[in-house]
């Protein structure tokens, strides 16, 4: 399994280059962004139909986010959320891009990552604010969102 991962993972690393070359950084991330938003969509509806629930508070949707979504990824542990009111935190200590040997310098993947938790929650819990404060790709020790209910 691991071995047919890593073929994966290198003819995605191809495609990638050459769609680089055609159609530039800026494409790239867009495609990336509307992925994310897609599949933040689906994350919330499949939620939502696990847990037959209408409506979502942070307080439900929040811990089911990153039990059921982002901590698989990631692995255990490498996740942390904090509800401060309105406030929510999240903070991505590993990032699966590069876990999967891709160079995230470029920030194409961010745009993904973001994509997916932003429309998850604002979906939840409609009137959301989403900041990124803090990448890895920009060199930080975390990837760290900052989420506002308004």
């Amino acid at each position: 399994m691991e071995s047919q991962l890593k073929f994966v993972a290198s003819l995605f690393k191809m495609a990638i280059k050459e769609f680089l070359n055609v159609m530039g950084p800026e494409s790239i991330q867009t495609i990336f962004r509307l992925m994310g938003e897609t599949q933040g969509e689906r994350v919330e509806r499949v939620m939502r139909k696990k847990y037959k629930t209408d409506s979502w508070t942070k307080d439900d949707f929040i811990p089911k986010l990153i039990k059921d979504l982002i901590e698989p990824t990631l692995g255990e542990g490498n996740v942390e959320y904090k509800i401060d009111g309105n406030d929510i935190t999240i903070s991505l200590a590993v990032c699966p891009f590069q876990r999967a040997g891709m160079s995230i310098t470029s920030k194409l993947y961010c745009t993904y990552t973001e994509g997916m938790i932003e429309t998850a929650i604002q979906k939840a819990l409609k009137n959301i604010e989403f900041t990124t404060k803090e990448l890895k790709a920009s060199g930080n020790k975390n990837c760290v969102f900052q989420i506002k209910v308004k």
